[in-house]
């Protein structure tokens, strides 16, 4: 039921965009986050085959947001790469449609701070 909220809020934002893409990314935005790092290839081989015409589609952009969390990132005097920061959008992603969630992960990994 998420991604198809997600789908159609995208759609709805994004009236000119393509649909099969943004259906693409719905799935991969919204199921991502919950796979272990083993299950990522899998998944995505997954989308590519139902997905074949579709090759390096974007990731949802956040101006306001992702302006906003670099900001306190620097402020709180983290360090700022990739990985941790698209776990950060991946939450924001998740909270949007979902009523509850968890964080997952070994001690020190950054849960606290990316809440």
């Amino acid at each position: 039921m998420s991604v198809l909220r997600t789908a159609g809020n995208n759609k709805r934002q994004e009236t000119k965009s393509d649909e099969e893409m943004l259906m693409m990314r719905s799935l991969r935005d919204m199921n991502l986050s919950k796979f272990v790092a083993d299950d990522i290839p899998l998944f995505l081989s997954l989308l590519a085959d139902i997905f074949p015409k579709l090759t390096n589609v974007p990731k949802k952009f956040y101006p306001e947001q992702e302006t906003q969390i670099k900001l306190s990132i620097e402020k709180k005097g983290y360090q700022n790469w990739d990985g941790w920061f698209l776990k950060i959008i991946q939450l924001y992603e998740t909270f949007c449609v979902r009523h509850g969630f968890m964080l997952v992960g070994p001690t020190g990994c950054g849960k606290t701070a990316i809440m």
